[in-house]
């Protein structure tokens, strides 16, 4: 069974790619406004304004599109994770090297989000989400039928 990505993934992902354009083009729009002015405040909002945005591209870029929107494949024998909406990094796991899987759950908005941790010598391997896949409880059930659910 092969993960879907949800709207939601592929919209996160396009703002993600989209925050720098558009963060650059109102600090520049923001220099020009206030380009007859000297004043540290200016330059110390400037910087500060380039931290977030490198912030956020380096969160979004190597977590959540590297590690949290990876398209995963499950068949009786292997696990296939390919990294970054499907054109990253592809990685395969026999499902006899893979230790188990930790479900957590947690409200958020209003909505119950529950991620899944795939487990190889404590160190969690793959992470899924009902956030980012519109097939997560099949996904989870496929992989309940091959890999132990840890404590």
């Amino acid at each position: 069974m092969k993960a879907k990505l949800s709207k939601a993934a592929y919209f996160y992902s396009l703002l993600i790619l989209i925050f720098p354009f558009v963060m650059f083009f109102l600090m520049y729009k923001f220099r020009m406004i206030t380009a007859g002015y000297e004043h540290w405040g200016i330059t110390a909002f400037l910087v500060f304004c380039s931290l977030i945005t490198a912030f956020v591209v380096i969160w979004g870029v190597f977590v959540e599109m590297t590690l949290r929107m990876s398209i995963i494949t499950v068949t009786e024998k292997n696990i296939e994770v390919v990294r970054f909406l499907g054109l990253g990094k592809r990685r395969i796991w026999s499902t006899e090297q893979i230790d188990g899987f930790i479900t957590k759950g947690f409200r958020s908005r209003g909505r119950y989000q529950e991620y899944c941790y795939l487990i190889q010598n404590n160190i969690a391997i793959a992470v899924f989400s009902s956030v980012y896949y519109s097939n997560y409880t099949e996904i989870r059930s496929e992989i309940q039928k091959h890999i132990k659910h840890l404590e």
